[in-house]
């Protein structure tokens, strides 16, 4: 990985190991991608990440170096190299970028290649390097995440397609360091004979690593050999590299298909409970159809029975009306009545009055009757003188006669008036009892409209309270119909988003299951 190497790795200055002339056809070079399985939308997907990472880029390289300075040897080597961390980053970003550069053809693998001849000449071992990659994965699987965790298909293409390239240009550094170390060999003073067979070895051991067996490593050469046994050590470091790269593939792999598992069960669940969800919301909201329907009948009654109530109030409001008006005309004809009840008792007074004098009268006659007798009778005994006198005391009699026939007569009438008046003062007393009976009625009836005015008013008063809660219980019952509709159509949103969750989490589950059988063609 450039990061570790010299400022120079683009352009690198002439060394022994520099004129290895690199092992790659455009042949090769598609072979590689068709066994990593790098295709066009891996190419099309890591294009696609590149303003991300540049947005990110400082960061990584800064968090990537941060990882290294904890690492004594590999600051004695940077610092052996003749450069430093900061200038360091400023390749190591070019670097990063150019893993999403979307160009991925034979230029862009050759650089990847002299990046192992820079690794050679600074003496850096495989197992900084390819740490580096798996340390770069580390640090860009949250960052995908984050953007696309809510595509989980997306995601997971995206994160597949960053471990083929990084593979590829693991593959090509020790490729190129590989064939550097075989260009050294061949420069020891060492015999043909045992360079070939330490070659063959080496051959052999490269192709068992690239058809996949990670479970083969390398006898250590010594005594004199320093070069070759810090190639075979070099070698196994890197196997054992790979190695842990591709159990940590298979373990997430693994992960993953567990995880994604219980995301489908998880799934299965929310559509299952959705659907269930979806009928009991259709269910509701024909219920508050019918609510509301039953509801707009129960306002049209409440606004009959609060018209109803209104009518009655004003008609218990011209009872009362009617009743007072009754009660002080009673009043009136009572007050009429002891008026006449005290003439009648006046009339009575006068009558005694005048059969009192109507007795002098009679009185009077009777003793102008006796006088004229007694005159008759002295008439008698004048003889001729007194005849006038006689005639006198006759007529004398005859109208005190008449006097007493007519004081009898007034009398009798009096006497009628007596009894008249007596019997009309009785009846004025029954009347006036009668009206203080019908007053005392007219008052308790008054008394019992205006309880019941006050009902007829307390009705009306609780119709229109009914009437304003029964529409305002319609105003409720609309809202919560039309917020029904609302939970009904975010429920059926619900149900479709769940199936394409479904469908996205059986896809990546596809791309999980490839991830794996990809890891599993290296036997460690």
């Amino acid at each position: 990985m450039s990061g570790f190497s010299h400022p120079d790795a683009a352009h690198p200055q002439p060394h022994s190991s520099e004129s290895v002339t690199p092992r790659i056809s455009a042949e090769d070079l598609e072979r590689r991608k068709r066994f990593v399985g790098f295709t066009s939308a891996d190419a099309e997907a890591l294009r696609a990440m590149r303003k991300l990472v540049e947005k990110h880029a400082e960061q990584i390289v800064d968090l990537f170096y941060e990882r290294i300075g904890a690492f004594g040897e590999v600051n004695q080597l940077i610092a052996a190299s003749g450069s430093n961390v900061d200038r360091l980053k400023t390749v190591q970003r070019q670097y990063l970028l150019e893993l999403f550069g979307g160009d991925y053809g034979m230029d862009y693998f050759l650089r990847r290649w002299r990046i192992g001849l820079i690794h050679n000449k600074v003496g850096l071992d495989p197992q900084w390097y390819l740490g580096g990659y798996s340390l770069y994965r580390q640090l860009l699987t949250p960052i995908v995440l984050k953007k696309w965790g809510d595509k989980p298909k997306k995601a997971a293409a995206m994160l597949a397609a960053l471990d083929k390239i990084l593979a590829l240009d693991s593959e090509l550094a020790m490729g190129s360091y590989i064939d550097c170390m075989v260009a050294d060999l061949q420069s020891l003073n060492v015999s043909k004979t045992e360079i070939e067979d330490q070659v063959t070895n080496l051959s052999a051991f490269i192709n068992s690593v690239a058809q996949g067996d990670l479970s083969q490593r390398l006898e250590l050469m010594t005594k004199g050999h320093d070069d070759l046994g810090r190639l075979g050590g070099n070698m196994n470091a890197m196997v054992d590299q790979l190695a842990g790269i591709t159990r940590g593939i298979t373990d997430t792999s693994e992960a993953i298909v567990g995880s994604l598992e219980k995301v489908r069960r998880a799934v299965a669940d929310q559509s299952s409970g959705a659907a269930q969800q979806a009928a009991a919301v259709n269910e509701t909201t024909s219920t508050l159809e019918e609510i509301r329907a039953t509801s707009n009948q129960t306002l049209e009654k409440a606004t009959s029975m609060g018209a109803s109530a209104e009518q009655t109030r004003n008609a218990a409001d011209r009872g009362l009306k009617l009743v007072e008006e009754n009660i002080n005309g009673m009043q009136s004809i009572r007050s009429k009545v002891e008026a006449i009840a005290e003439t009648i008792l006046a009339l009575s007074k006068k009558t005694q009055q005048i059969g009192e004098i109507t007795n002098v009268v009679a009185g009077l006659a009777q003793h102008s009757k006796m006088l004229a007798l007694n005159a008759s009778i002295e008439a008698a005994k004048a003889g001729d003188s007194g005849k006038g006198f006689a005639v006198v005391a006759s007529e004398v009699k005859d109208l005190a006669e008449q006097s007493e026939e007519s004081t009898t007569q007034v009398q009798r009438i009096l006497m009628e008036i007596q009894h008249a008046t007596d019997r009309a003062v009785m009846v004025t007393e029954e009347g006036a009892k009668g009206m203080d009976q019908g007053m005392s009625l007219m008052e308790r009836m008054g008394e019992v409209v205006r309880e019941l005015q006050e009902v007829v008013h307390q009705s009306a008063r609780s119709s229109q309270q009914i009437v304003a809660a029964v529409r305002q219980e319609a105003v409720g019952i609309d809202q919560v119909s039309t917020a029904m509709g609302e939970i009904n159509q975010v429920t059926g949103q619900f149900v479709t988003a769940t199936d394409r969750t479904s469908e996205a989490s059986n896809e990546l589950n596809l791309l999980a299951e490839q991830l794996r059988n990809m890891a599993r063609r290296f036997k460690s």
